[in-house]
């Protein structure tokens, strides 16, 4: 039977038995071990860990699809939730043990705010007595309403301005989500979040330059990293931020981009749209205005949108010489109807 040893980054220390092939989300969380975990299907990434060279516990299941890329495999990282018991060994997990885990809280929707053709900006402030901290990157179950699904969305807003939160929402055809926001969101309604979640945050470098690339609505977490780098006192890092969307009318808070781009001297837009180009915009998608080869192996590469851009992008980065431990991404993976 083998033992696995979890590691915390309080020094915290469990060790796990089970049987080879056994789930090991399933095996650690049944024996008090808290390992952070969201969607339970290898998409958000909540449940990462590393391990220590030449040690393999865990075995990804076969035929299981996830959007841990192969790059963060090959250096030793895994997903606890679609992964199977191997062997003894250790696992390291870059979060305290002593975590209380997610809070479920009530906010009030403030407005709702067409930001392009197909999307919105949610505005919302938490109920008083209620509180929510975040990391700038990282994203909130939104119950909808007179229903008991509930959608996943990352802040566009920073901590600093909390009791408020805002998102960037892609209103689809018949979503649950989109329906309600689109025709019957009303101000003060009352909406549950659940959170936070996910390892997609600003690393804190002022040093290395940063590099933001995102493909339409994954522009939301990248956003609130921005308006926190903004915040913050000291020196500022040299930023690109490389967004593409559909067309023009797609183009997402054009106004905010600008004023961020004002407010930043360190901060270059490139805005680019794949079809029906104006001339207003670059023509193509995110990667197409980035010079690749001028990047210096520290850039640190944040990356958001859809599993195409993720991979291409991961791609042409390490290419470039991007340390690997440099390369930080989220997928956007649908799940039923937004």
């Amino acid at each position: 039977m083998p033992a696995v040893t979890c590691r915390f980054s309080d020094g915290g220390s469990f060790i796990v038995e089970g049987e080879v092939g056994q789930n090991f989300l399933e095996v650690a969380l049944s024996q008090g071990v808290p390992i952070r975990n969201q969607c339970r299907s290898g998409s958000c990434l909540t449940c990462l860990c590393g391990t220590e060279s030449g040690s393999e516990p865990l075995i990804l299941r076969r035929g299981q699809v996830t959007s841990l890329l192969k790059s963060d495999r090959e250096l030793g990282k895994a997903l606890c939730c679609v992964s199977e018991l191997m062997s003894d060994g250790e696992l390291y997990f870059d979060y305290p043990s002593d975590e209380t885990g997610p809070s479920e809280v009530q906010s009030f929707i403030d407005s709702v705010e067409w930001i392009a053709s197909d999307a919105v900006k949610l505005s919302v402030e938490l109920a008083d007595g209620d509180w929510l901290d975040f990391e700038p990157g990282q994203y909130v179950e939104i119950s909808v309403p007179s229903s008991e699904e509930c959608r996943s969305y990352s802040m566009c807003s920073a901590p600093e301005d909390l009791p408020r939160l805002e998102f960037m929402i892609r209103i689809l055809e018949d979503g649950s989500m989109s329906n309600y926001l689109s025709e019957f969101a009303k101000v003060d309604d009352v909406l549950k979040l659940r959170g936070p979640f996910g390892k997609f945050v600003w690393s804190g470098s002022r040093a290395s330059p940063h590099l933001f690339i995102a493909g339409g609505t994954g522009l939301s977490p990248i956003c609130s990293m921005l308006q926190h780098i903004r915040s913050v006192s000291g020196k500022k890092p040299q930023m690109t931020l490389s967004l593409s969307c559909a067309n023009p009318d797609a183009m997402l808070d054009l106004d905010l981009l600008k004023l961020l781009e004002a407010w930043m001297p360190t901060l270059d837009l490139k805005l680019s749209v794949r079809e029906e180009n104006t001339g207003a915009f670059l023509t193509g998608n995110a990667l197409t205005p980035i010079d690749f080869e001028s990047l210096s192996p520290d850039t640190e590469a944040y990356v958001c949108g859809p599993d195409g851009l993720i991979k291409a992008a991961t791609e042409k980065l390490l290419a470039a010489g991007v340390r690997p431990e440099n390369i930080f991404y989220e997928q956007f993976v649908a799940t039923g109807n937004t």
